[in-house]
């Protein structure tokens, strides 16, 4: 157990200071009050790394890369690494613990079980979704069903597995932060890795035939439903009331968002779409006339998406630096020699105006990026609201 191995120690390094290091620091405050907890962020500084073997043990943040030098030598000398969610499936007073992960999807189905459930048993939403796990313990009871949103960073160095596993796709990506598909992988696979015969995994679903009737567009969130259908009947929750639940759940922010309709158009969001499969899956889902894509590299192949964008009567391209330009040159070559109505913009407002301008009314405009946001906006939230913004500054002629 961690938690016995900080109570032999006078200090730790709390390594990341965002939201979840600072729930980590107030919680070994109120568990160990002598003990100095010191902090290292990049705020910092370029040395914040510099002093980890002072310390026999660091609590790290997900965001900050493993693979660092410093970290590795660090390891190497015997400092022991852990991290907040690993103290908290050891604490957690409840040991009905539901995880979700997979490279898509793991937000809406997370979400989607947790309001499938929590009209039948008390039951939080924690982890890579809301605030840090360590804040609820307060309202976790025995009976208490705890659904946690895993991302492959959370679950490198996990050596715990939840009760329910719900597994879903995994593709290429983050491959700016771990070493290669195959260590991305086993992160996802870990969630499973500590289960025991008395444990549930979920993965490997097939699209159901009818679909379940629900406010998600598109095929690919009857994966995404279907795991709350499977977990509620395991919970004995009648049918009846399972497919109640799904029909009231209202999609998350970001996720095929039908942000406004201007002359006709309709502009949708789907910032959330970091990979070229999600973009795919808008835009079977969709069928739009415009697309605004790009964003930061992560080496991710585009020559799918490109075949996609050809055959499903996009007309008009928006692209965002730097991977627009690696898309146009995936789309020109799968048209063979042939071009599409495509223009690389360098912010947000630029290309609504393009958007609004190109798109016939009746058609729609879907932003989906096929890659992470951090080229021009902080995050996919921050690319999100200043997509909507502009729409709503757009000066619409009478």
């Amino acid at each position: 157990m961690i938690l016995d191995e900080i109570s032999k120690l006078n200090k730790v390094l709390v390594l990341g200071f965002a939201r979840e290091g600072q729930s980590t620091s107030n919680f070994l405050h109120s568990k160990f009050p002598d003990l100095q907890i010191d902090h290292a962020d990049q705020k910092d500084g370029p040395d914040y790394l510099s002093h980890l073997t002072d310390y026999s043990l660091v609590i790290k943040s997900p965001g900050v890369s493993p693979h660092k030098p410093e970290i590795v030598a660090a390891k190497s000398a015997g400092v022991i690494f852990t991290s907040h969610m690993q103290i908290f499936f050891e604490v957690c007073p409840s040991k009905n613990t539901i995880g979700v992960t997979g490279t898509k999807g793991k937000s809406t189905t997370t979400s989607l079980i947790h309001h499938v459930l929590k009209d039948h048993f008390p039951t939080v939403l924690v982890g890579n979704i809301g605030k840090p796990a360590l804040d609820y313990l307060n309202e976790i009871t025995p009976q208490t069903w705890v659904v946690c949103e895993l991302s492959s960073y959370q679950l490198m160095d996990l050596t715990v597995s939840p009760h329910i596993a719900v597994l879903q796709n995994i593709y290429p990506d983050h491959l700016d932060y771990h070493k290669d598909f195959e260590e991305y992988k086993n992160a996802k696979l870990n969630i499973a890795k500590y289960q025991t015969p008395n444990d549930y995994l979920i993965t490997k679903l097939d699209i159901p035939d009818p679909p379940i009737p629900s406010q998600l567009l598109g095929s690919h969130n009857q994966l995404n439903i279907l795991p709350s259908v499977i977990i509620g009947r395991l919970l004995k929750i009648p049918d009846a009331k399972i497919y109640a639940a799904i029909k009231t759940f209202k999609p998350l922010e970001t996720r095929l968002e039908l942000i406004a309709e201007k002359n006709g158009i309709k502009f949708y969001a789907d910032t959330l779409a970091t990979i070229p499969e999600a973009t795919i899956a808008a835009i079977d889902t969709l069928h739009p006339a415009t697309l605004i894509a790009g964003g930061h590299d992560r080496h991710q192949d585009y020559s799918a998406l490109a075949q996609k964008i050809i055959s499903s009567g996009v007309k008009t391209l928006i692209l965002f630096p730097a991977t627009g330009e690696r898309i146009l040159q995936e789309v020109e070559k799968h048209l063979e020699g042939g071009r599409m109505d495509s223009f690389q913009v360098a912010g947000m407002p630029e290309a609504v105006e393009l958007a609004f301008k190109h798109t016939p009314s009746g058609a729609i405009c879907l932003l989906s990026p096929a890659a992470p946001s951090f080229t021009l906006f902080r995050d996919y939230r921050d690319e999100h609201d200043q997509y909507k913004k502009s729409i709503e500054e757009l000066a619409v002629p009478n």
